[in-house]
């Protein structure tokens, strides 16, 4: 390696560590003795943009590209940095430059997907993401893409193999690549507490190989040394130590059920669906809640999926709860079975909403989880797996929701985030106060609008003990009008 790319690297370092200054004066020595050196330039746009300055970034892209007309790289980056900026018909060009001079240039096939999706380009848009995967299928991005893709038309089905593959690129166990470093980077309290239970649970069932109990040991003593950073903070860095220990395992994919799509219907086919449609119309501005909302097979299976499956990825929560993501693993065929069959089962309330969000939460056994809020929905669906005897307090441990709508010109920071407000709201509006109890295979499905919150718990310590709450929402907000406004 020679002097100038040794300093390069060193450069690449410090930006890494935020060391902004300290790197952009290295690029500044470089290019004073090679004004059109590329790689030079090329990290210094990157310094300044990550530093905050847009248009020196965008300046020294501009320098790039005139010291280096041919450049499929500098095109991309410029590329990259309007799309950022929100210049999404110039990242197009920029792309597309790139491109031309270099077609088998993976990451500009993907990006440009992402800025012609953005510019309802959708058609292309797939293209593009098809053809970056199959040039290089360790590429996640472009089976993340292309999962979101196939989600946002309504196409669960075929959005869970490419959201799967994504996740088994990023969080496979064993070494990881440093752009992934951070997924194993932080931790929580109940974090630790629910992949202890769930490690030592699969280990127990002979799923998991018993040297994972070194794990789970070595995540219970980073617990007790973390005790006072959780104490004061929630989520925290896990110390480099722990890191080392634990990091080829933890936070990630050790085991998976792909749960498939059954024979028979997942929708419970008993239900009084007339009833029901009934009651949410009666219930106005949009109520109901109805028990045995699964078969007898899907709930087992659904509830085999969560309890088995290390997919509990996120930890970034305040009330004692992990969670996950269709995008993030909460990615199997029994899943977008029950996604397809309820709005089939209950045309009046789902009309043509198409399914916006999926995800899944699994609880302490005793906190206040979600605090009050709204959801960006048409159409909000909740519903449970664990068993009604785990349930120490029957009369609770559910949802409480409020009959009035969120202000539909509350952006989404005040219908979502900003608990003193609406509790506020709800106070001065009049609205009315519901509690729906926790029950194995209870659905609510509700106005979207609703404030709502989870209802204070209190069930059996012990990994099977903890509450699961499944949550689906269809439609968009704006769209709650009309049915069909969004297919």
């Amino acid at each position: 390696m020679d002097i100038a790319t040794h300093r390069i690297v060193e450069a690449q370092r410090l930006l890494s560590q935020g060391r902004f200054g300290d790197a952009r004066a290295i690029c500044g020595e470089l290019l004073r003795i090679d004004p059109g050196r590329q790689d030079a330039l090329l990290l210094a746009a990157d310094i300044a943009f990550a530093s905050g300055e847009y248009e020196v970034a965008l300046a020294q892209l501009r320098a790039g590209a005139a010291r280096n007309p041919g450049s499929a790289i500098v095109a991309y980056k410029l590329g990259c940095l309007f799309e950022e900026s929100g210049d999404l018909p110039a990242a197009e060009d920029a792309y597309r430059a790139a491109l031309r001079v270099d077609s088998a240039l993976v990451k500009a096939h993907n990006n440009l997907g992402a800025t012609l999706q953005r510019l309802g380009k959708l058609d292309e848009a797939r293209e593009c993401f098809e053809k970056a995967s199959a040039l290089d299928p360790r590429l996640w991005q472009a089976h993340y893409n292309l999962g979101n893709w196939h989600k946002l038309r309504g196409r669960l089905r075929e959005a869970i193999v490419p959201y799967q593959t994504a996740m088994r690129l990023r969080r496979s166990p064993g070494p990881q690549a440093p752009e992934h470093a951070h997924l194993s980077a932080g931790t929580s309290r109940s974090k630790i507490r629910h992949d202890v239970e769930q490690i030592r649970y699969l280990i127990a069932r002979g799923i998991l190989a018993a040297k994972f109990e070194e794990t789970a040991a070595a995540l219970e003593r980073a617990a007790i040394e973390l005790e006072p950073q959780f104490a004061r903070e929630g989520a925290v860095a896990l110390p480099r130590h722990v890191q080392d220990e634990v990091g080829d395992a933890y936070n990630r994919l050790l085991h998976f059920v792909d749960a498939p799509a059954l024979p028979g219907p997942a929708v419970n086919p008993r239900l009084d669906r007339r009833a029901v449609e009934a009651d949410y119309a009666r219930n106005a501005p949009g109520i109901t809640y109805v028990d045995d909302f699964l078969t007898a097979e899907a709930l087992a299976e659904l509830r085999r999926f969560c309890l088995e499956s290390t997919i509990w990825f996120d930890y970034l929560y305040a009330g004692g709860y992990v969670g996950t993501s269709v995008e993030e693993g909460f990615a199997c065929p029994l899943l977008a079975q029950i996604v397809e069959e309820l709005p089939r089962a209950l045309p009046s309330i789902f009309g043509a909403h198409p399914l916006t969000h999926l995800w899944g939460y699994k609880y302490d056994s005793q906190r206040t989880g979600i605090d009050e809020h709204a959801d960006f929905a048409a159409v909000n669906v909740n519903f449970w797996l664990t068993p009604n005897e785990a349930n120490l307090e029957p009369d609770f441990g559910g949802l409480v929701l409020w009959d009035k709508e969120a202000p539909l010109d509350w952006d989404f920071d005040a219908y979502n985030r900003d608990p003193e407000g609406i509790r506020k709201f709800v106070e001065t509006s009049g609205a009315r106060r519901i509690v729906v109890p926790h029950r194995q295979n209870r659905v609510v499905i509700f106005n979207s609008d609703l404030f709502h919150k989870t209802d204070d718990y209190h069930f059996r310590p012990g990994y099977e003990n903890r509450r699961i709450n499944v949550t689906l929402l269809y439609g968009y907000r704006q769209a709650r009008e009309d049915p069909q406004s969004r297919v």
